[in-house]
């Protein structure tokens, strides 16, 4: 009877995590994110290598919208490869609630996005967004056109790219957003893949980045 209960039991391991499908990002496509566990997702199951916690801050709406981002390396056990993590808390006194927490600069063949239902948290990202070029611009949205956002004294679940990345780097920059998007904090440094990319797709992802900063000096010299 034992036996039997330990195979049922291992089964059913099998095909929870069979069941467990990668939330692989498409370009310029909102993708929603379900969540998932280690139990779910063995791959995520490691150990943290490095743990960092930045303030922020930034003017949006009148007021002060004001927090922490937690950035955390982890090696899956299964196979040795990076996960990178993120959560984002809004302080008590924070003045709007939060809309997206961005990255770039981050190099992946694969963007594998998903938040982790067993850590510590009270708000899940509701979609997220990959914007082309070999930088891999990703976007976790708190809100969408019917509401939501990440609001005062509430805190992220921790957000992940799941990578096949064995070496990092401080590479990676990130930025916050309030509610619509019309104010963007500066930019931060965060964990990233540390890849070696060929000549052409630096010159692009190059190119791709100084769209991005003349997009951000258009919008300072309009306000």
């Amino acid at each position: 009877m034992k036996r039997l209960t330990k195979t049922l039991i291992a089964a059913s391991l099998m095909l929870a995590a069979a069941s467990a499908s990668a939330v692989v990002l498409p370009i310029f496509t909102p993708v929603s994110l379900p969540g998932t566990t280690a139990i779910l997702d063995p791959q995520l199951a490691g150990v943290v290598l490095e743990d960092t916690v930045q303030a922020f801050s930034f003017v949006a709406n009148g007021g002060v919208i004001s927090g922490t981002v937690q950035s955390r390396v982890v090696r899956s056990n299964l196979d040795g490869t990076l996960d990178f993590y993120w959560r984002v808390v809004s302080d008590a006194s924070s003045g709007s609630p939060i809309q997206s927490f961005r990255i770039g600069e981050f190099f992946t063949p694969t963007y594998d996005a998903n938040w982790r239902i067993d850590g510590t948290g009270d708000t899940s990202p509701l979609t997220a967004l990959l914007f082309p070029g070999p930088g891999g611009q990703v976007n976790f949205d708190f809100a969408n056109i019917a509401g939501g956002g990440l609001f005062a004294d509430t805190s992220s679940y921790f957000m992940f790219l799941d990578t096949s990345a064995t070496k990092y780097a401080m590479t990676g920059l990130y930025d916050l957003t309030n509610i619509g998007q019309t104010e963007i904090s500066q930019l931060y440094s965060t964990f990233a893949p540390s890849y070696v990319p060929e000549p052409a797709s630096m010159a692009l992802f190059g190119l791709g980045m100084a769209g991005l900063a003349l997009t951000r000096r258009r919008k300072t010299a309009a306000q």
